[in-house]
């Protein structure tokens, strides 16, 4: 059953996973600047969504004004080059000095008008004083349907003509139904850059857990066997900011930011130096009791770095779900914990209670005994002395009351009342 102990481990757990999350994604977007692997997507899924293998319609549409604005330098298909990992025509890439400049998002409206005008009016030329640019001829559905006859793709020309159909000759109607096209391939090209986001996440969280060495089953065991060492990481882990919150700060500086607050904290991350004449000077820190006494040897080491690899495994996993991930977990299991905390001091509170009220029945001074009623026995001469009856004890009300028993009485009965005797020699109990 969930208990405070074990949610604070938890906490604790997910607050080093948000931290490593933290510092892999700010490496990671260092290497997108650098590798502009968004602007390779966008333009593989451009020449996808027009099939387009060699990138010569791909080419107009990105000098188009509409397009062209958005990034600087030019596109040229002469940079594309085939994947040594893919196979397919499609998976060619553009080379990394010439996509530098590429645009890394291109929205859907501005695709939808210069897709129509490209097709509608054909390539922007770069003479001055074309004729072609001089007369623009005001775009119409019957227009777009004959120029889209006369594509050289019978993929586009399809898709061409669907949407044409499909808008009832409402030029908007046609504009959506590209946009719609258009942001379908591109959910397509977030595929492929979620892939690989998640490759370059899960070996940078090798690389950084192996560097700083997070092993995160000795740092679980260390929360759960140190109270005072939990309490500090539950408290840091309650004041955490979102990771957007420092979004526009630089790659680097959000990196040294979380590994402030990872050393902050005292987490058991890091390397031991030991000078027991080892042939590795460095050994996890996990595996030596202190830094002069030898660390574990034979089986034990090997059981030992066993144990480190699979530590370092569970780290590099965990840093794949991305920090928001871990953020949100983390808000989650701070709200149980806010919710579950006063339930833990109902019991002390109980028993201190029941605890205070037995005291005070104990200090209560013992209550006198009920005064008995005395009864003034006399024993007739001539009858000899019987025993005292045993008292019954009526429960029944008066009214269905059994009959009284008699019995011969040995004695005078009771005075009830002054200067009153009961004459007879039979008494009612």
């Amino acid at each position: 059953m969930l208990n405070s102990e074990t949610l604070e481990v938890g906490i604790g757990m997910v607050f080093l996973f948000l931290m490593m999350s933290l510092i892999c994604t700010a490496l990671q977007e260092w290497l997108e600047g650098i590798f502009k692997w968004r602007a390779m997507d966008l333009e593989r899924g451009v020449r996808t969504l027009l099939d387009d293998s060699d990138g010569t319609l791909t080419s107009f549409l990105y000098r188009h004004p509409l397009v062209y604005s958005l990034f600087q330098g030019r596109y040229e298909p002469a940079h594309l080059v085939s994947s040594s990992m893919l196979s397919s025509s499609s998976a060619q890439h553009v080379r990394l000095r010439a996509r530098r400049n590429l645009p890394s998002y291109i929205p859907s409206s501005s695709f939808a008008m210069a897709f129509l005008d490209l097709v509608g009016r054909g390539p922007v030329s770069d003479a001055e004083g074309d004729e072609q640019d001089a007369n623009h001829a005001p775009l119409t559905v019957a227009l777009l349907r004959e120029r889209a006859a006369a594509l050289s793709s019978p993929h586009l020309r399809r898709v061409m003509l669907s949407a044409i159909d499909h808008c009832g000759g409402n030029m908007d109607k046609l504009r959506t139904n590209i946009q719609d096209w258009f942001d379908g391939t591109m959910n397509r090209a977030g595929g492929w850059y979620k892939r690989r986001t998640q490759a370059v996440l899960f070996m940078l969280g090798i690389l950084m857990a192996c560097t700083l060495n997070v092993d995160s089953l000795h740092v679980m065991q260390r929360l759960t066997a140190d109270k005072a060492f939990r309490d500090v990481v539950v408290k840091q882990a309650g004041s955490a900011s979102a990771p957007d919150a420092n979004k526009d700060a630089p790659a680097l500086e959000r990196f040294s930011d979380a590994r402030n607050v990872i050393d902050s904290v005292g987490m058991p991350v890091g390397w031991r130096a030991v000078s027991d004449g080892r042939t590795l000077p460095w050994v996890p820190r996990q595996l030596c009791t202190n830094e002069l006494k030898a660390c574990a040897t034979g089986a034990d080491e090997m059981y030992g770095w066993l144990r480190v690899f699979a530590g370092w495994l569970v780290t590099a996993l965990s840093v794949m779900l991305g920090a928001p991930f871990w953020f949100d977990t983390l808000n989650k299991l701070m709200v149980i914990r806010s919710t579950i905390k006063p339930k833990d001091k109902s019991p002390d509170d109980s028993g201190s209670g029941a605890a205070a009220q037995e005291q005070l029945f104990k200090d209560e001074p013992a209550a006198a005994p009920l005064a008995q009623p005395s009864l003034e026995v006399q024993v007739s001469p001539d009858q000899q002395a019987l025993p005292a009856p045993e008292p019954v004890l009526l429960l029944e009300s008066a009214a269905s009351a059994p009959a009284p028993v008699t019995q011969a009485a040995s004695f005078n009965p009771h005075q009830w009342r002054p200067g009153y005797t009961n004459p007879h020699n039979e008494v009612t109990i």
